[in-house]
């Protein structure tokens, strides 16, 4: 175990040195650069400065998409909300709809029904009777209260009746 750590000892040390090696290049680099090219360093100042202005117009930028997007998000849950309440109200207006509906076929179906009964009570029928040649006369159906021309009194004025 003690060699597996001195190996990893070692391996950073190592690493240590290398990453102080390159950052002392690195430093050395910059300073030449600096030295050669001061005038350049205005020309990088400015353009850092409409850098710095160009992201501040970008985070602003994004800063009203992002409120015109939760406003747009809470204008959204509000017509979502609204909706699913309208849904709800034409949901159940649609079942008391339907339950109405059902409530008028069953009342016309008892109509039926009634009417159906009173149809059979509301006539009779006259079987059919034999002829003197043999033959057989129809079944003839007559409604109630039905009275035949010859049954009927006709008017007579006042001075003829007894």
């Amino acid at each position: 175990m003690s060699e597996v750590q001195e190996l990893i000892d070692n391996f950073e040390k190592i690493a240590i040195k290398d990453n102080n090696d390159k950052e002392d290049k690195n430093n050395q680099k910059i300073e030449q650069l600096n030295k050669q090219d001061e005038p350049n360093t205005i020309i990088m100042k400015e353009s850092n400065n409409e850098q710095q202005q160009q992201q501040q117009q970008i985070q602003e930028n994004q800063t009203q998409k992002e409120s015109q997007i939760d406003q747009n998000n809470q204008k959204d849950l509000n017509n979502n909300q609204f909706n699913e309440k309208e849904l709800e109200e034409a949901f159940i207006n649609k079942l008391v709809i339907q339950e109405q509906n059902k409530e008028e076929k069953q009342q016309q179906q008892d109509q039926t029904k009634i009417d159906d009964q009173v149809q059979t009570q509301e006539h009779t029928i006259i079987k059919g009777s034999m002829r003197s040649d043999g033959t057989m006369r129809k079944d003839i159906k007559v409604r109630a209260g039905y009275k035949n021309a010859d049954m009927i009194q006709r008017y007579v004025i006042p001075q003829k009746r007894k």
